[in-house]
């Protein structure tokens, strides 16, 4: 599973928007939702995606006309209609408009992630993997553009990237920071693992921790060390 793929939905039922957002999210993916194409228009504005789910009965702009829209202008975007319309001559029509994927609703969570898992598999084999460099000498992170780290997170960076499994618990992250190992110093650590996870976005990637409920933390991507 790619934790940087980039995957948005535009659904206008807001608790439909919600629960995909969640359940997606859940398994590791950004995601960012819309509830029609003019704020679909707004995420593109400033984000990239490679794979887009779209209703087709939208207020406005339908469906259809913006998978046609978004493979015209983002051929490698990979599009799946989630939408109750089942009629044969849709389904071609939304094929015709360029989705990968037709998936009528309802759809049941492990159907819809595993149709995003296939698509994502083909989506990360034809990217580039995005290689994360830690600079230890010069104390910075460095994937799509460079960010200057403090000691502190220098630390957890390596400790996290040296470990076995990419992941360690919440007293040994304090030990290697020279920390005491009490309630205090874990919300410290908190606050300074979200510092961190946003150096990580401007760095170029966007799913680099995640929190191990009640035990620590794992990193979610591959480091190059650099000494």
């Amino acid at each position: 599973m790619d934790s940087n793929l980039k995957i948005a939905i535009v659904e206008d039922n807001d608790d439909l928007r919600s629960i995909l957002i969640q359940d997606i999210s859940i398994a590791g993916y950004f995601v960012q939702g819309a509830d029609s194409a003019k704020q679909l228009d707004e995420l593109f504005a400033t984000h990239t995606f490679d794979i887009l789910i779209v209703d087709v009965n939208l207020p406005g702009e339908d469906g259809f006309s913006i998978a046609a829209r978004y493979k015209k202008h983002h051929s490698n975007l990979a599009i799946v209609m989630l939408t109750a319309r089942t009629a044969v001559e849709d389904k071609v029509g939304g094929y015709e408009a360029g989705a990968d994927l037709y998936l009528t609703k309802p759809v049941s969570n492990f159907e819809l992630l595993a149709a995003i898992g296939s698509i994502a598999r083909r989506v990360s084999a034809q990217k580039p993997k995005l290689e994360i460099t830690l600079n230890l000498k010069n104390m910075t992170l460095t994937a799509s553009k460079t960010v200057d780290l403090n000691r502190q997170e220098v630390l957890i960076v390596k400790a996290l990237s040296e470990s076995s499994s990419s992941n360690l618990p919440y007293y040994q992250l304090l030990e290697i920071c020279n920390e005491p190992v009490d309630e205090t110093s874990k919300a410290t650590l908190e606050v300074r693992v979200a510092r961190l996870r946003k150096k990580f976005v401007e760095a170029g990637v966007d799913k680099s921790l995640r929190a191990l409920r009640g035990d620590g933390y794992q990193l979610l991507v591959d480091i190059h060390i650099v000494l």
